[in-house]
């Protein structure tokens, strides 16, 4: 059997999956078959594929030797990893996957020999693997690029430093005095408008500066 999957990005009701639909269509009609049936999703590019109702539906549909079609490799998931993942699970179940936007992947006669498709679904594999480790390489150099020229322009790095707030030290000083009689912390903190944790985080800076 042959399906197409159609997924757009977004719930607005004015984003429709009509030219993916008309791109699956006309390839079907220019390779002579038609789909036994196409499933369309709207859901966002965010979520996993693992995640997604109608593709879950989809995948339970298929079976050995089914061909699943999309406009666009990216429909099978949210990220390069996920795509490779969804991809090796299908070829796997040998099901074959034809991507419209992917060299090898979109010929309809190299797709209907097993041999030949093994071979490019393997070459595809490899990479797109490569490819989703350059861009992690590349994301990364861009955060210690951009880290750098923090540190450099005198920029703090990190959380930003806990000060006291200025009328914290006189306020202890009552408390530990007994001022407030036998006020215990939990209601020192309140009276100060804090959290019991952010009181203990105040008394320790206090005391590291004092010491």
């Amino acid at each position: 059997m042959i399906f197409g999957y159609m997924r757009i990005s977004t719930q607005k009701e004015k984003q429709t999956t009509d030219r993916q639909r008309i791109t699956l269509e006309q390839y079907a009609t220019d390779n002579k078959f038609k789909f036994d049936e196409l499933i369309e999703e709207r859901i966002s590019g965010t979520i996993k594929s693992e995640s997604r109702p109608q593709f879950n539906i989809l995948v339970n549909k298929l079976r050995k030797n089914d061909i699943l079609i999309v406009t666009d490799i990216d429909r099978l998931g949210r990220n390069a990893d996920d795509v490779i993942m969804e991809f090796k699970k299908l070829k796997a179940q040998d099901i074959r996957v034809i991507a419209l936007d992917t060299p090898y992947l979109n010929e309809w006669e190299k797709v209907q020999d097993s041999s030949i498709y093994n071979m490019i679904a393997d070459i595809f594999i490899t990479l797109k693997a490569h490819m989703a480790q350059q861009e992690r390489e590349k994301t990364i150099q861009r955060i210690n690029q951009g880290l750098a020229v923090a540190k450099a322009k005198g920029k703090a790095l990190g959380r930003p430093k806990v000060e006291l707030p200025s009328n914290f030290v006189k306020e202890y000083k009552k408390f530990k005095d007994g001022t407030y009689g036998n006020m215990s912390a939990m209601s020192f903190a309140k009276m100060l408008g804090i959290g019991r944790s952010t009181l203990y985080k105040y008394i320790k800076i206090l005391e590291c500066k004092e010491a």
